[in-house]
């Protein structure tokens, strides 16, 4: 506490100091004066012999003093007043960063939570994911599947499994529907987690009576409070009793991302719901797995080594082969880091993060390009001053530590207000995802990860923005800059450099915007099989109500021929899969056509449909009889154009058969018509799975309710057509409310919706490009004016002798044009080559990746020139109308 003391009592000292050293020279001047000399000259030999009192000084106060604090803080106080002489510079340089690094901010937060934070466990990084994949298409693995590949794989201490359900949960008069994990036994072994309280389950516990479960840290605390009587509780899952044993570690939230579950229970657990089929049912396949690598071994040793085993494993976890090697054939065993877990969101958005974060680095080099300008012009107005400094001993490092001061103090406001704005965006950002992957529920707060990489990109952009114009003012020469003329070559000097630099980044971003926008355009305007005005799809959600089949029969039935005859409806009908949902049926069909060739599928989109639904989604028939007309009748379907040109080509499909695969007999073996179904009708292809990805060769089992034999999906999805979306859903929630037993749930959305919802990735990269793109456009338009009306000042007077000597205003014009006109061009130039190369990002996100490139360039470009163009403009004018008699007398 010294020092603190020091510091209140430095003025004190400073005159106790100021009042010795004047005592010391009264007393030798009183000595001299004894010796017979005059006063006048007494006190001048006392001076000479004392030194320089100033320095004397100066150099005793240094004992009390923190002299690079103290100069740094001068530096901040003569910053902050040539900031605020020009405060409406300075705001807009603020606000400028604040859009910048707000920006990044709201990007950033969702890289980290989507694609960048692993798991709260020990070393994530050593996490290995097993899945079946098929493109962005990813499955988890059957019980037999895992069991076997725990065996044979040796780069992995042990593997564990997982799965995530939805079950109803009642504690004491509560209940209400629940997110719950399944775990192995071995889980948190291999996690290497510890419980907060009580224990965690493991293998022995499935030889004992009743069923552990772990509680979240979150339930724990909403529900009990955080009390340790929660342990050995009992709560109903599905009507089954459970325990609780113990409470995850704070900031655990399950190995599926945003999945948020309440309980943990072991994975047996499905077996007591589902049968012991779960377990050994090589056909189920919703078991993702993970393991920890073993010291020394890597991801690609695991790839490798799954690589020579996945054969072996497939074929002993499905010995028919009915399932592995027909149905889900084209999806292998892939070995992927496991560090974050499952995450849809991820797949989904992950590589359009990556792009966004490409073209933010972008938008952050204009931002500094922008600032380093600002810097640039007040230095430049101030070379005078910095000359005066140098000639009276200034030091070129203080000169460069003024001028980063001034900017870091642009910066540091630009920061915390771009941190606040970060924050709300990535809040606006996750609203344009959707709710596919519940990813409302990220925690989008800033940690202490997003704090630093945006303080760390806010120093970076403080430093390039400021590093250029510090140099140039450590460059000040005395004898030429306090001349009139260094106004006249400092204004023909500044940062030329950055026209281009601008003009190069804003051609880059404007051209991926209206390349992401055209892909947009081209979605949303194609041909996608449906015709989403006036439909709506209403997801009938009845686990719940836990109905027998034939139960759920009559119930769907009655809902359906409600709703047909509410007024305004014009058509409605079931489907067993909504489209554009990411689920389906797989299915290994044939057929022979008339020339006794065998055409097989192993994998064909299979959806169970009313004949209803066709009219109501909006997909044409395009041949056949009427769809309704043969619903009641068994065994009879509706292909997809697609499909109808693979399986009967040059031939009418209509009446011909379609046959189910058998297992263990060659395709066109089994053509008992036990086996097959009719062709009654060929609808035009549909979009089923993704406006983004082609229309899939479709096969529709036509069922009627009334008559079904195997339509009985206790969660349907009920498809209305009406007079107007709003009518229809409507008439869907007046026949829920009516027809529909209490605990039933019902959620009704337009198609248009669905849509929307598909192409949330387009629609956040366009809005986020397209934002990008016109910040670009706007600090370009006021870096390219701020840059040539500085310029016009500094040259005011020149300008002003050059038209009293004669000059036209067409030359002044040309001079003051010609050399930004150069510099916009090559900025076109570097902006074209710019684009090419990151290109190569964005076409994978392309719908058609070679549509419009060049197109969207041009179009570009111009946009570009004619921005900068006006810009330029206005100060080209003003150069014009200088008044030479004004000028002269400007100096």
């Amino acid at each position: 506490m010294h020092w603190l003391r020091q510091i209140g009592t430095r003025r004190k000292r400073y005159r106790d100091l100021q009042i010795s050293i004047q005592e010391h020279l009264e007393e030798r001047i009183d000595e001299l004066m004894q010796e017979g000399k005059p006063r006048k000259e007494a006190a001048r030999i006392a001076r000479r012999e004392f030194g320089n009192v100033a320095l004397v000084s100066e150099r005793s106060r240094e004992v009390w003093q923190w002299l690079k604090l103290e100069s740094l803080w001068a530096d901040v106080r003569l910053a902050t007043r040539q900031l605020v002489r020009s405060p409406g510079v300075s705001i807009i340089t603020v606000l400028t960063l604040a859009l910048g690094i707000g920006a990044n901010t709201a990007v950033f937060t969702l890289t980290w939570n989507i694609v960048v934070a692993g798991l709260p466990v020990p070393h994530p990084e050593q996490l290995v994911q097993y899945t079946m994949t098929k493109g962005t298409t990813v499955i988890g693995l059957s019980g037999p599947e895992y069991s076997i590949l725990r065996q044979r794989q040796q780069s992995c201490t042990d593997l564990l499994a997982w799965n995530g359900d939805r079950v109803q949960v009642r504690q004491g008069s509560d209940s209400r529907m629940q997110k719950i994990q399944l775990l192995t036994g071995n889980a948190f072994r291999v996690l290497q987690i510890q419980p907060q309280a009580g224990r965690f389950f493991d293998e022995a516990d499935e030889s004992t009576q009743g069923v552990p479960a772990v509680l979240s840290d979150e339930a724990w605390r909403s529900r009990f409070h955080g009390a340790a009587s929660a342990l050995g509780q009992t709560l109903t899952v599905n009507g089954h009793a459970v325990t609780i044993v113990g409470v995850m570690p704070r900031g655990f939230e399950g190995l599926t991302a945003n999945l948020h579950p309440v309980l943990y229970l072991p994975m047996w657990f499905g077996a007591l719901e589902h049968g012991q089929r779960y377990m050994t049912e090589p056909g189920i396949l919703d078991k993702y797995v993970m393991g920890r690598l073993r010291p020394g071994k890597t991801l690609h040793d695991a790839q490798v080594e799954l690589q020579a085993i996945a054969p072996t494993v497939r074929k002993e976890a499905d010995p028919s082969g009915i399932y592995l090697g027909q149905f889900f054939k084209d999806f292998p065993l892939t070995a992927t880091t496991g560090r974050s877990g499952v995450s849809w969101v991820k797949m989904v958005y992950e590589r359009p993060l990556l792009v966004l974060e490409l073209l933010m680095a972008f938008v952050l080099a204009l931002c500094c390009v922008n600032t380093a300008l600002v810097m640039l012009a007040r230095v430049s107005g101030r070379q005078s001053e910095y000359a005066v400094r140098v000639a009276l001993g200034a030091s070129k490092t203080r000169l460069v530590r003024q001028v980063l001061t001034e900017t870091v103090l642009l910066v540091v406001p630009g920061l915390l207000a771009g941190i606040v704005a970060g924050w709300l965006g990535a809040h606006a950002l996750v609203a344009m995802l959707g709710d596919r992957g519940t990813p409302s529920q990220m925690d989008l707060r800033p940690n202490t990860a997003i704090i630093v990489v945006n303080a760390v990109v806010a120093l970076l952009v403080a430093l390039g923005a400021g590093l250029w114009p510090a140099l140039h003012a450590a460059g000040a020469n005395p004898a030429e800059d306090l001349k009139a003329k260094s106004r006249t070559i400092a204004a023909k000097n500044l940062g030329g450099w950055a026209v281009t630099i601008q003009v190069a980044v804003s051609l880059c971003l404007v051209t991926t915007a209206a390349l992401l926008g055209g892909t947009l355009s081209r979605l949303l305007t194609g041909q996608s099989g449906f015709r989403p005005q006036n439909a709506v799809i209403a997801d009938l959600q009845l686990d719940d109500l836990k109905l027998k089949p034939e139960q759920s029969v009559a119930l769907t039935s009655r809902v359906l021929a409600a709703v047909r005859s509410m007024p305004g409806v014009q058509a409605a009908g079931y489907i067993s899969a909504a489209p554009m949902s990411g689920s389906f049926g797989a299915s290994h069909m044939f057929s022979v056509d008339r020339n006794h060739v065998v055409h097989s599928n192993p994998s064909l989109y299979y959806v169970q449909a009313t004949a209803g639904y066709f009219d109501a989604a909006g997909t044409r028939i395009l041949t056949g009889k009427s769809v309704a007309a043969n619903a009641g009748a068994v065994g009879n379907c509706a292909v997809s154009d697609a499909l109808a040109r693979t399986f009967f080509p040059h031939q009418n499909a209509v009446g011909e058969r379609v046959y189910f695969s058998t297992m263990d007999q060659p395709d066109g073996t089994n053509l008992d018509p036990k086996n097959a179904c009719r062709v009654v009708a060929v609808v035009d292809d549909a979009k089923f799975v993704s406006l983004r990805s082609p229309a899939p060769a479709m096969l529709y089992d036509i069922e009627d309710p009334a008559v079904a034999t195997k339509f009985y999906d206790p969660s349907g999805i009920l498809v209305v057509r009406g007079q107007s979306a709003a009518l229809a859903a409507e008439a869907v929630k007046a026949v829920v409310r009516q027809t529909m037993p209490q605990g039933a749930g019902i959620k009704v959305q337009t198609l248009q919706q669905v849509i929307n919802q598909d192409l949330s990735r387009e629609r956040m990269l366009v809005s986020l490009s397209g934002t990008f793109a016109l910040l670009a456009l706007l600090l370009t338009a006021l870096g390219l004016y701020g840059l040539l009306m500085r310029g016009v000042t500094l040259r005011t007077r020149e300008l002003g002798i050059r038209m009293a000597l004669g000059a036209g205003r067409g030359s002044i014009l040309l001079d003051i044009s010609r050399r930004t006109i150069a510099e916009i061009v090559l900025g076109l130039a570097c902006g074209l080559a710019l684009t090419w190369m990151t290109q190569s990002a964005v076409r994978k996100l392309l719908a058609e990746p070679q549509a419009g490139i060049f197109a969207g360039a041009a179009v570009s470009g111009a946009i570009v020139l004619l921005i900068a163009v006006a810009a330029a403009v206005v100060p080209a004018v003003r150069a014009m109308r200088i008044d030479p008699m004004r000028a002269l007398r400007a100096e």
